[in-house]
């Protein structure tokens, strides 16, 4: 009884000791990670991409059924042409009808009507087949035989004009039948009637075949589509064939709208799918187009869109639904997967012993508890194999890089005083601080340096520095971050007075500024961190000074920067120069690159004078480049394709000097958008240039100035005055009157009009175009007619 008991205690203390466990809660996030993620992934995919395919799918297949019907419909009609071309050789049809009395040749005329008859049935379309013999009778299938008598000869014109026509077979439309159908087709039948000549062996026809079409059979075929709510036919003229569906109200409205806009797109396509939207609904609109002989059809459908998009609402849903099945599953097996993995670690913590597995739960993270030992007996190991003198220094070179990048983040305070002082450095009872040298002007070297020198630099200064450090400081370690900075570790006992310290550190960075100075001719910038008894701050310190050297003052060439004094005084507030920015970008979007690149200069000129700090002039580029997207974004234009890839904040971020920043400015920004700008700038220009043209050449006779057009055309007037100069050579009013005396010198020859009349024609005063004509001419309109007539 008593082990039963304490099985179960130790069972609820290991599944408290698993819940409270770091790793078993990262093992759960990471495995909840692992497979929540690619189903929760899955799942959209399936929504954005699945449901879209579904929705192309359906779109697909009705139009593939369109397509299909009106397949049907026109290898019909085409099969019914060819018939009709075998008939008409059919020995029945032959001379014989020329000569035949239908009255007395009762055989004949049974064994004529049987033929048309059997011909009426071997096609659905076919309605009734007329046969009408030149002057002697009108055959119907149904009807029967309508001898012709000479008195009623002058009603049956329509048919013999069909005896005339250029094609041997053609379509008709509205063909009128005499003896049969005392009107003009009416709307419930088919206005198209398939006509064929009979010539037999001669070369003069003497009758025709003509065919007439079921509407209700064609109409039959429109039902196929279930999916059409509106199905009608056309031909190429916009006339009604066939209305799939008796529509009233606002059905008949929607299908005159809808054959509005088929007529509207048919010109340009004879085959298309476009939206149309009647009364709060929209449909999609589908129509196909086929050749009958002299003739082209328009099918035409109209169904409501949300009834295509049920199958894709349904498979969206479907879709979610699946995913958060799987979302919740994936939970699940995380959950147990957390504890399978569980298992071991807490075997071996169990097998450690009781004292250290306790103190690696006091932090609650028994991988790091086992890590540590770990790493503890490794690091004995290796500091045994490896303390060898000659490697000493590229090990620390490489660890306090580390130290610096913040990379040795997972060692404790203990474990990182115990490297440093492998390499060689007293770390008991010592506080440290960090220097930053920063090098400026590379541009400004005077051709020293080139712009890709920036490693060969850093290195220089770095071997200057160290040697510094040797003489004028009892601990310091040099690290060449390779970015045109070097940085700087200095360790001082801890209780060295703070001002002291100071005082010896702004000597020891003025001394560096004078001899790179002297050697490199660069500008330094040195900034000097806080000081702290912690070697895991040092990063942080870092940090913070490369944050801190944003703050250097532009106008001043060297700079010792205090982090402490920086970050408590200074006034670094200063006036953003927006009416600056504000010409630059008007010149931007007026194509005038020479302006544009002074302004830019002026802009970089004003930050240099007010803000002065590196800083906020990175922080006033950025507005800059932003403002400038945005307002050519707004003008039209498509900005990221000049910049497709390009990190251009960065980059920007990355310039430390004022010159380098204008360069960038001019060559990434200003140019490119300037030579796009231009070139769509000439192509509206000249646009608008030919329709002041056209306006002076349609109104030159009116008071018509160049204010009125600019107001017509929505564009200020000056610009546009500058525009007409610049595309046509002279000025608006030049041009006006150039026109308006042409005008007159034509008038003046051509016509017997007097002087005054003329004057008021052209826009002018009688005394006025005097003046003008003779300014012109040389001569008064007078004299000008006189002397060419």
């Amino acid at each position: 009884m008593l082990n039963l008991i304490t099985e179960k205690l130790h069972y609820k203390k290991s599944r408290a000791t698993a819940f409270s466990s770091s790793f078993f809660r990262k093992s759960l996030i990471i495995v909840l990670l692992i497979t929540c993620l690619p189903t929760s992934l899955l799942g959209v995919s399936l929504y954005f991409i699945g449901v879209n395919r579904v929705e192309a799918e359906v779109n697909r297949t009705h139009q593939l059924r369109l397509k299909l019907i009106s397949e049907q419909i026109d290898q019909e009609l085409s099969l019914l042409e060819v018939r009709l071309a075998k008939w008409v050789f059919n020995p029945t049809f032959g001379e014989r009808v020329k000569t035949t009395n239908f009255a007395d040749d009762f055989q004949f005329t049974r064994d004529l009507l049987r033929t048309l008859l059997v011909m009426q049935e071997t096609n659905p379309f076919i309605a009734e087949i007329y046969m009408y013999v030149e002057d002697k009778a009108l055959i119907s299938s149904s009807k029967g035989v309508n001898v012709i008598t000479a008195s009623e000869a002058g009603r049956y014109e329509s048919l013999q004009r069909l005896m005339h026509a250029d094609q041997t077979m053609f379509w008709t439309k509205s063909l009128e039948l005499p003896g049969i159908s005392e009107s003009a087709l009416t709307q419930t039948d088919f206005k198209y009637s398939l006509v064929h000549k009979l010539t037999g062996n001669t070369a003069s026809p003497y009758g025709v075949l003509i065919v007439r079409l079921n509407p209700a059979k064609l109409s039959a075929y429109f039902d196929k589509d279930e999916e059409a709510q509106f199905a009608i036919l056309l031909d190429q003229q916009g006339d009604w064939l066939i209305r799939g569906h008796q529509q009233q109200g606002d059905d008949l409205r929607f299908e005159s709208q809808l054959h509005a806009s088929v007529m509207k797109h048919w010109p340009q396509r004879k085959q298309d799918t476009f939206l149309s939207a009647f009364r709060d609904t929209e449909y999609t609109v589908s129509y196909y187009t086929f050749a009958r002989l002299g003739t082209e059809w328009i099918f035409t459908t109209a169904s409501d869109l949300s009834n295509l998009s049920k199958p894709v609402m349904f498979m969206s849903r479907l879709i979610i639904v699946v995913s958060m099945i799987g979302f919740f599953t994936a939970i699940l097996l995380s959950w147990l997967a957390s504890h399978k993995l569980y298992q071991p670690i807490g075997s071996l913590i169990r097998a450690i012993g009781k004292d250290k597995t306790d103190r690696a739960m006091e932090h609650g993270d028994e991988l790091k508890f086992i890590e540590k030992e770990w790493q503890h007996l490794s690091r004995e190991s290796h500091m045994l194999q490896t303390r060898v003198e000659e490697q000493l220094p590229t090990l620390r070179e490489g660890f306090m890089l580390q130290l610096a990048q913040g990379r040795l983040y997972y060692l404790a305070e203990e474990e990182l005083r115990a490297r440093i002082a492998y390499y060689g450095w007293d770390t008991d009872d010592r506080q440290f601080t960090v220097m930053v040298v920063q090098l400026n002007g590379l541009d400004a070297s005077g051709g020293k340096f080139k712009e890709d020198d920036e490693q060969l630099v850093t290195f220089a200064a770095a071997n200057i520095i160290e040697e510094l450090t040797r003489v004028r400081l009892e601990q310091a370690y040099v690290i060449n971050f390779q970015d045109l900075s070097v940085g700087i570790v200095i360790g001082f006992p801890s209780g060295s007075d703070i001002a002291s310290v100071k005082q010896e550190l702004s000597q020891f960075a003025q001394d560096v500024i004078s001899t790179l100075n002297a050697v490199l001719h660069l500008q330094l910038t040195v900034c000097i961190g806080q000081l702290s008894t912690e070697l895991g701050s040092m990063p942080t310190m870092f940090e913070d000074v490369h944050h801190t050297l944003r703050f250097r003052r532009l106008m001043e060439s060297n700079q010792i920067i205090h982090i402490d004094d920086e970050l408590l005084t200074g006034d670094f507030t200063f006036r953003y120069p927006f009416e600056i920015e504000k010409e630059l970008i008007y010149a931007l979007r007026l194509g005038q690159e020479e302006e544009a690149n002074a302004k830019a200069e002026a802009f970089i000129r004003e930050l240099e004078r007010n803000a002065g700090v590196q800083l906020f002039v990175h922080q006033a580029m950025s507005q800059l480049v932003g403002n400038i997207n945005n307002a050519l974004l707004q003008a039209g234009f498509h900005v990221y394709a000049f910049h497709a890839g390009q990190r251009l904040y960065e980059e920007l971020l990355g310039l430390r000097h004022t010159e380098e920043m204008l360069k960038w400015l001019q060559k990434t920004i200003i140019s490119p958008y300037v030579k796009e700008m231009n070139q769509n700038h000439q192509a509206h220009l000249t646009q608008t240039v030919e329709k002041v043209v056209r306006m002076v050449e349609e109104s030159f006779m009116t008071d018509l100035s160049l204010e009125a057009c600019a107001d017509q055309l929505g564009v200020n007037v000056s610009s546009l005055s500058k525009f007409f100069k610049q595309v046509k050579g002279i000025n608006y009013v030049d041009y006006l009157t150039n026109v308006r005396i042409e005008t007159s010198k034509k008038l003046l020859l051509e016509t017997d009009l007097k002087i005054s009349e003329i004057a008021e024609k052209v826009g002018y005063q009688h005394s006025w175009y005097n003046r003008v004509f003779k300014k012109s001419e040389g001569v008064t309109p007078s004299q000008y007619r006189d002397q060419h007539q």
